[in-house]
């Protein structure tokens, strides 16, 4: 028997709420669950790097959303990153927080689109069987992935400045 591990702060939506499902509701992990983790580590790098600062960025608004991340409250503090913006960001939270925060924020509304039209592709196979299912589903799964990564790419792009 197969068993699902992972650490919750880098896990996906998906990973983390099948864990309290899991065996008995199989879940099939998608290009999109690695997008989202990938999404979810760099946040976290992002929150916890204080670099040679040696704790300088501890305030109050980084230590909240630190623990938020790592308490069980992702979702929240991944909402809660529009309100960090502020003009003395950088002062506040260390540069590589601040130049992560555009986007990070940028980021997050692509991935909810990638988890919107992969529920519509689990639809759509829920309409085929057999191998024209497998066809379809390995199919999408090359699509997302692609999609997936030019988006990350055209994002990196789009805050080159800030990087």
């Amino acid at each position: 028997m197969t068993s699902m591990q992972g650490t919750y702060e880098f896990m996906s939506n998906g990973l983390v709420n099948t864990q309290r499902t899991w065996p008995r509701k199989p879940y099939l992990h998608s290009p999109v669950d690695d997008l989202e983790s990938f999404y979810y580590t760099a946040q976290w790098a992002a929150a916890f790097n204080d670099g040679a600062s040696g704790g300088r960025f501890n305030g109050p608004e980084i230590q909240e959303f630190r623990e938020m991340i790592a308490g069980g409250e992702r979702a929240l503090a991944t909402i809660k990153l529009p309100s960090l913006f502020s003009i003395s960001t950088e002062v506040e939270y260390g540069p590589f927080f601040a130049r992560s925060l555009p986007p990070l924020v940028s980021w997050w509304p692509k991935l909810s689109i990638l988890h919107h039209d992969w529920a519509k592709v689990l639809y759509g196979a829920s309409l085929h069987n057999g191998e024209d299912k497998e066809e379809y589903l390995h199919l999408n799964f090359y699509i997302f992935s692609y999609r997936g990564v030019v988006e990350y790419l055209e994002l990196v792009h789009e805050h080159r400045e800030s990087l």
